[in-house]
């Protein structure tokens, strides 16, 4: 159960970060479509309930080390952004927004080796 659950927590992890990142680009792009929106919350939402679950069967892992600190963190500071981005009715440029999609890039892809290879 455990191994089917932290797959499927990559799984919905990936997919959060595509639907999130494409949100960011149809901002980009002023083509505020909301499918992009909802599907990532939804995932968002999915990935939490996901992630609890995990550390619920194994709570050795909240003390086994700073990595799963740091994800969550940075998960969090993601998070709320999505948020934010998604009810503001402020416009920002197009510079902010590239900035803002390489910037969430990388953060996903510190998630995912922290998620898979717990450096510390």
């Amino acid at each position: 159960m455990y191994y089917f659950l932290y797959g499927l927590h990559i799984v919905l992890f990936f997919s959060y970060g595509v639907f999130f990142l494409q949100f960011i680009k149809s901002l980009q792009s002023n083509f505020q479509t909301k499918l992009f929106a909802i599907l990532s919350i939804v995932f968002m939402l999915l990935l939490l309930i996901d992630g609890t679950k995990l550390i619920l069967l194994n709570p050795v892992v909240a003390k086994s080390g700073v990595w799963l600190h740091v994800k969550l963190s940075v998960f969090i500071f993601v998070m709320l952004e999505n948020v934010y981005l998604i009810f503001t009715k402020k416009r920002f440029s197009l510079k902010f927004y590239e900035i803002l999609y390489f910037l969430n890039y990388i953060l996903f892809i510190i998630m995912i080796v922290l998620a898979v290879f717990k450096p510390f």
